[in-house]
């Protein structure tokens, strides 16, 4: 049975001699997986479109729990992502948040469009703080939105739930202000000048706050 979707590919895995095995986030259908059929093979139709970050249309065939790909059109593969190192990290955050926490085969369209624009935005605006707006954005559609502090005091990270609160307890981390405020001006939409270490300690410890609500380590982290 033939299926039409649009979709995302988060991640590209060799499989046997000449395939390989591809997650895509697909607009319909949420997360699923499909093959590529001889695409290591030197002269393969599908070699410029089994990357990680390229959005395609895809016809897939489906046989029983078999997904493979007999036709795909690319409608964009991020190039000024790819030609930029920081970028390119700061993209595989987002998709591998998707891959890892996302559950498979649960359709988020809005995410999906989302997603998309997030990945734009990485490619024509500053990576860090579209980074940071995409995580945050992505928290609140997982049903785990951040919860900031109430008062404009010593700001602590709850350890527990992994929200921030100004409640002072052995158990919670004092948060640096100026982090802290990038974080939340980013989530507010205050238009300001970042610093590149504020912005990449923000996204560290959003990186601690996903480890703690979902207990899932997103290791792309590390590059940036």
């Amino acid at each position: 049975m033939e299926q039409k979707i649009k979709g995302i590919i988060l991640e590209v895995k060799d499989y046997k001699d000449a395939d390989k095995l591809s997650k895509i986030f697909s607009l319909e259908q949420g997360i699923i997986s499909a093959k590529f059929v001889g695409v290591k093979k030197e002269k393969a139709k599908f070699k410029a479109v089994a990357q990680p970050l390229v959005f395609a249309d895809f016809v897939i065939n489906k046989n029983g729990q078999t997904n493979t790909i007999i036709q795909a059109d690319i409608i964009d593969s991020f190039t000024g992502i790819l030609n930029n190192y920081n970028k390119t990290m700061c993209a595989y955050i987002l998709l591998d948040l998707i891959r890892s926490i996302l559950p498979a085969e649960k359709t988020e369209q809005d995410l999906f469009v989302l997603t998309l624009s997030s990945l734009k935005n990485l490619e024509n605006k500053n990576e860090l703080v579209s980074t940071i707006d995409y995580i945050l954005k992505f928290m609140s559609f997982s049903g785990t939105e951040l919860t900031f502090a109430t008062s404009n005091g010593a700001v602590y990270l709850d350890t527990n739930s992994g929200n921030f609160t100004s409640i002072k307890d052995a158990n919670f981390n004092l948060i640096d202000k100026k982090v802290y405020a990038t974080i939340l001006d980013i989530n507010n939409k205050v238009v300001r000048e970042y610093t590149e270490a504020e912005l990449k300690q923000a996204l560290h410890l959003l990186h601690n706050i996903i480890f703690l609500k979902f207990e899932t380590d997103i290791k792309s982290f590390q590059f940036i």
